[in-house]
């Protein structure tokens, strides 16, 4: 499996480009110098069973820097000893890639998640700032990707600006090398190498994962919905590759220990100290975030729909709308401002907000 962006004409449906995240089979020849030297990262015959870095979420574009940004998925299978024996790097796995929007070619990129192991794909929402941090203005790119760390990045060079631990759950490693931009793996982290099976936090549902965060300049706050899990990773005596399948290769696992902190938290988090701010112990299951310039915090919690206070976090107001919650908007319509959510599973409504409105029935 590769991943890849393409692009078409807006106009006609054409494709313009297709940009690779992951090389293909030396012996096809390389697409860019990019491919070229992301092989390098790679060993065995990886083209066969291995790959990854699939982009089915965050991207941004920043039009004064003429930039488009994206971010990669895990890698394929998740052990890396299956796919890339030797071990290395894998690029473009999990990685935060600059392109040129006119060509696909990488401008930059900047991997959080080295030689994935774990399914901690950095598809994960990117947001672009303009941020005063130690004395300058600096244009960043955040993301808080699945594994576990709050990232933020110079989005002209790539460069690593900070990056903290925002998850109480968080083992398979204890910080980021800031100089070197790469994460302190723990011991026991590289299950593959170890022969011993373990469970490691962030588990492949992350410590955050689709739902959107939010910004908003007034507070000079970041909004986001992270979670707290864990998983059991183990590299399997007998696996065989079997094409179109998962291919986790566990079949057992030993009990589950607790989690140290709550399953689901908001957070906010003040990205240029990197530190959190407030949080909120959620009820189940949430959906991403909506900031207002009113100062509030809208979100989808459980069954609730839910605002809060967006400098304290202090719950104002809550709707019952039904397990299952997208990402609230909002719009203006003849005068009048509304909030709007998508919720539920098998029966699934949106619903309409407004001050002065009906009772929900």
């Amino acid at each position: 499996m590769r991943g890849y962006v393409t692009a078409y004409d807006a106009e006609t449906g054409d494709q313009v480009w297709r940009s690779y995240t992951v090389p293909g089979n030396p012996a096809d020849g390389f697409e860019n110098e990019a491919m070229r030297e992301a092989a390098a990262t790679w060993t065995g015959e990886w083209w066969i069973v291995g790959g990854g870095g699939t982009v089915w979420d965050g991207m941004a574009y920043d039009p004064e820097a003429d930039l488009l940004y994206v971010g990669t998925g895990n890698g394929s299978p998740w052990n890396r000893d299956t796919r890339s024996p030797g071990g290395g790097d894998n690029l473009y796995l999990s990685s935060i890639l600059a392109l040129n929007p006119d060509t696909g070619e990488p401008v930059w990129h900047y991997q959080t998640t080295p030689g994935d192991d774990w399914d901690y794909t950095a598809t994960q929402p990117l947001m672009l700032l303009d941020l005063p941090i130690a004395g300058r203005d600096r244009k960043v790119i955040i993301q808080a990707p699945k594994n576990g760390f709050f990232y933020v990045v110079d989005r002209l060079t790539g460069e690593l600006i900070s990056a903290s631990a925002f998850t109480d759950d968080l083992t398979w490693a204890i910080g980021v090398d800031v100089d070197t931009g790469r994460p302190i793996e723990t011991p026991e982290a590289r299950y593959g190498r170890t022969g011993q099976g373990v469970y490691l936090s962030p588990g492949p549902g992350g410590a955050h994962n689709w739902p959107p965060m939010s910004w908003n300049p007034a507070t000079g706050l970041v909004y986001l919905p992270a979670q707290n899990s864990s998983s059991y990773y183990s590299k399997a005596d007998e696996f065989e590759y079997r094409q179109g399948v998962w291919n986790t290769g566990l079949e057992d696992r030993p009990e589950r220990p607790e989690l140290t902190g709550p399953r689901t938290v908001l957070l906010a988090l003040d990205p240029i100290t990197n530190t959190e701010a407030w949080r909120v112990v959620s009820d189940g299951a949430h959906g991403g975030t909506m900031s207002t310039g009113g100062n509030l915090v809208f979100r989808g919690s459980g069954d609730q729909l839910i605002a809060h206070d967006a400098r304290t976090g202090d719950e104002l107001w809550s709707a019952t709308v039904g397990q299952g919650t997208a990402t609230p908007i909002t719009y203006k319509l003849d005068g009048t401002q509304y909030v709007s959510i998508a919720a539920g599973r098998r029966v699934r409504r949106v619903y309409t907000f407004a001050l002065d409105g009906l009772p929900l029935r």
